[in-house]
């Protein structure tokens, strides 16, 4: 398994441009030498329908080789072969960069002491100039960037973030759930935060006092400080980041994937808790799964190891917890660390799916851990 003092060499390779899969496949490669598909699947933490998928990914960035046997063995490409280029390439654009800047600000600030002009309020952008004012935005920070945007502005932005990251400055990110998954090669490093919620926002804010808008035809305005804009802004984004979830445990995820585990996040974080006491007062068992299904998550279509995979990164989400699928031994595991009530409400989905799909199910909490169990009485009809 992968220890916590690996977890910052693997937030480190996503600083690359690889996803959190993609990130903890190659480490334990590295780490581990040649293994096979199902040991890469233990040694990595990630599910086995993901590893085929995610080793594919890193062939194609040259980062893994692929054996023709059975079973396929895999190994990763040595860092030094895989990264150098690309470490001296972001070195190079970071310094060019910084130069540049340097140069732009001392021709600017001469420019102002000349003619005595005063900073506009407002400064309209052409189509052609608002991503080049976001990059400059970004660029220019020196300790906080906020985006709450559509992903477009972000992947034309990536490099700028990237750098403004490695920076130490502290950017955060507001995606619309169906543009927040792995369909794509701009997902952003782990050092970037980044959550999800319903918005039809364009905007950025560097260090608290700069604004870009940006408009739905691609041109935008750029704010000074002395807007009383600046305050709704700032405001609005501090609401919207209060209210999105954790966008993490997303971001490997197909974008059917990622807008079914935000849908069932937002139903569940809303409706379960109180839907599962009411249940554990009264005795009924509430259909929480119909409930799903009824806003476009097509529970009963899933396997059961895709459906037990919704549930672990809901969990996750939140409240740091899991849902494991032990066939075996006849059981499903929930846990639950934050919000145990999220927790029994995937075990009342889950039973819905099972009794649907032919199993005898019986659900037992554990008073002192406070995780949850489902029991398979006997084997599937």
């Amino acid at each position: 398994m992968i220890m916590s003092v690996d977890k910052s060499l693997t937030v480190s390779l996503e600083e690359f441009g690889l996803s959190q899969y993609e990130a903890r496949a190659y480490f334990a490669m590295i780490s581990r030498g040649p293994v096979s598909a199902a040991e890469l699947s233990y040694y990595s933490e990630i599910p086995r329908t993901k590893v085929y998928p995610t080793l594919q990914k890193l062939r194609k960035k040259r980062l893994a080789t692929i054996s023709d046997t059975k079973p396929i063995m895999c190994s990763a490409v040595a860092p030094e072969e895989a990264f150098d280029s690309t470490i001296q390439d972001q070195i190079n654009r970071v310094n060019a960069m910084n130069s540049l800047i340097s140069s732009l600000k001392a021709v600017n600030d001469e420019s102002r002491r000349s003619h005595g002009v005063e900073e506009k309020r407002y400064q309209q952008l052409s189509t052609a100039n608002t991503i080049s004012e976001m990059h400059g935005l970004i660029d220019g920070s020196r300790h906080s960037i906020d985006i709450a945007s559509q992903r477009s502005y972000v992947s034309e932005s990536r490099k700028q973030i990237v750098a403004a990251s490695r920076r130490g400055i502290l950017v955060r990110i507001i995606l619309p759930p169906a543009e927040v998954n792995a369909d794509g090669t701009d997902i952003l490093p782990g050092g970037v935060r980044i959550r999800t919620t319903m918005h039809n926002y364009n905007y950025v804010i560097s260090d608290g006092g700069n604004v870009l808008v940006l408009n739905e035809t691609g041109g935008g305005e750029a704010l000074s400080m002395a807007d009383g804009i600046m305050y709704n802004l700032t405001t609005l984004f501090e609401s919207l980041w209060g209210s999105a979830v954790k966008a993490d445990s997303l971001l490997d995820l197909t974008r059917k994937e990622s807008k079914d585990a935000y849908t069932a996040i937002s139903i569940l974080k809303e409706s379960g808790f109180s839907v599962s006491l009411q249940a554990a007062i009264s005795g009924n068992t509430p259909d929480l799964a119909d409930l799903l299904e009824s806003e476009g998550v097509h529970i009963y279509d899933k396997t059961l190891n895709d459906l037990v995979d919704l549930a672990s990164v809901s969990l996750k989400v939140i409240g740091k917890g899991s849902a494991k699928l032990d066939l075996s031994n006849g059981a499903i595991s929930l846990k639950s660390e934050g919000n145990s009530g999220h927790a029994l409400a995937w075990a009342l989905v889950l039973d819905s799916y099972l009794k649907k799909h032919g199993y005898n199910t019986r659900i037992v909490p554990q008073k002192e851990s406070k995780d949850i169990h489902i029991r398979l009485e006997k084997t599937q009809k």
